[in-house]
């Protein structure tokens, strides 16, 4: 998960996240993979939950609010306000896009989002609640 803060998280990678951490218990666990155990038997037999993408979305959360409260290139860069021409065809997902829809599901804009970061109280309060959320 090292650099894991950078990391534009759609559906795909998400699974992908997912089915990572199961495979990782399954090793832990010494379950193999022909005895069709469901995911839920193996959470139940290691006693966690899913966790990866809530750390992956709280270490994100972090590296955002301490980028965004400087003010220098690496804002400029987060915010998208980079000079220059796009390049063709559809528009990527951008990070600060995708961040946005995993923490409000798009019920704010990028820059309601964004002004939290400069209260550091209310973006930590936004985090921990974001975290502790199921499905984020």
């Amino acid at each position: 998960m090292y650099g894991c803060e950078s990391w534009t998280l759609d559906k795909e990678t998400i699974r992908r996240i997912e089915a990572a951490e199961m495979w990782f218990l399954r090793r832990i666990l010494k379950i193999s993979w022909a005895e069709r155990t469901s995911n839920e038997e193996v959470l139940r037999r290691a006693g966690v939950k899913k966790e990866a993408v809530h750390i992956v979305r709280k270490r994100e959360l972090s590296f955002v609010g301490h980028i965004y409260r400087k003010d220098n290139l690496e804002r400029l860069a987060l915010t998208g306000r980079v000079q220059g021409k796009r390049d063709r065809g559809r528009q990527r997902i951008t990070f600060l896009r995708s961040l946005n829809q995993g923490v409000t599901q798009g019920t704010r804009s990028k820059t309601e989002f964004l002004r939290l970061a400069d209260d550091r109280e209310e973006w930590r309060l936004m985090t921990a609640d974001v975290c502790n959320r199921p499905g984020t």
